[in-house]
């Protein structure tokens, strides 16, 4: 099982694909990467995402993170997995993150978890009708097991909000995929944001 990643600096910044295939999809996902996403979270529940990785691994694996494949993973060389803790008892030696949606489940998680995604902060843009848990959105006092990274409805418009609140890390999709020729453009601008507001965070060693 991987070692966990401690004392990151700075605003963590992600990805996570569209659940359904787009058109020049891997060419978007390289500009991405290359624009600076910390982590592109690979996730296709209506399809496969071997094609991506096949294409994406040979330059940017150790920036991948593939959702619930084990094997996907050991085969092209990406270090992390994603999903149920289940996972974990095949994982080895690769990084596991996993996904919550309550702070009292984030602070049960195991120490080995490398970090994890909490939603929905906000009202989702991807799946209608998902609301905004207004509870997520205070980070709560006292140590947690391991980096909360905020999902659900994170665009532009609130990004700073969350830099405001204490967070470190963010995941986003909904807003990134509504226009994908705009993706990258989307991906600098909330960039942008966070370099000019989130100056020093992310160095409490969580």
């Amino acid at each position: 099982m991987g070692e966990k990643i401690l004392g990151e600096k700075g605003f963590l910044l992600m990805v996570i694909t569209s659940p359904k295939d787009i058109s020049g999809e891997v060419e978007y996902l390289e500009a991405l990467l290359e624009a600076g996403v910390d982590k592109l979270h690979l996730r296709k529940p209506e399809g496969t995402v071997e094609g991506l990785v096949k294409r994406l691994a040979p330059r940017w694996a150790s920036r991948l993170v593939i959702h619930g494949n084990i094997g996907l993973a050991m085969r092209y060389g990406v270090p992390q997995i994603h999903g149920a803790l289940g996972l974990a008892r095949d994982a080895g030696r690769l990084l596991v993150s996993t996904s919550v949606h309550s702070w009292g489940e984030l602070k049960r998680l195991p120490w080995w978890i490398t970090y994890s995604f909490i939603s929905p902060l906000f009202d989702s843009i991807s799946k209608r009708g998902y609301a905004a848990n207004s509870e997520l959105l205070d980070i709560p006092p006292g140590p947690l097991a391991c980096r909360p990274v905020g999902l659900g409805g994170i665009s532009a418009d609130n990004i700073g909000l969350m830099i405001a609140r204490g967070w470190t890390a963010a995941a986003l999709l909904g807003w990134i995929w509504e226009e994908p020729r705009e993706a990258v453009t989307r991906f600098e601008q909330i960039k942008k944001i966070i370099d000019g507001q989130a100056k020093g965070v992310g160095d409490s060693g969580i």
